[in-house]
């Protein structure tokens, strides 16, 4: 299974810290690029640490920042209605 579609199938169970998705993309670069796409195509929704959604102009900042920054685990991933659909 593809870590996008593992990441979607994890978050079936709730929302992760991204330091945990993390763990399972072979890379920081890998990680950026596949979570920002799904991000842009409404799979997932990223929260900060009040549950708020953070804005998209803020992502950029959030995923230039390097792995295992403590950053990451400010902010989680949750399950949008179009991933869901697409683990279905």
């Amino acid at each position: 299974m593809s870590p996008e579609l593992e990441t979607l199938d994890q978050l079936q169970g709730g929302d992760l810290p991204l330091n945990t998705v993390r763990g399972l993309f072979k890379d920081a670069g890998h990680f950026r690029r596949s979570i920002t796409s799904m991000l842009d195509a409404g799979d997932v929704i990223l929260l900060d640490q009040e549950s708020q959604t953070v804005p998209r102009w803020k992502h950029a900042e959030i995923f230039g920042q390097p792995a295992g920054h403590s950053t990451l685990q400010s902010y989680r991933l949750s399950l949008d209605d179009a991933g869901a659909a697409r683990i279905q």
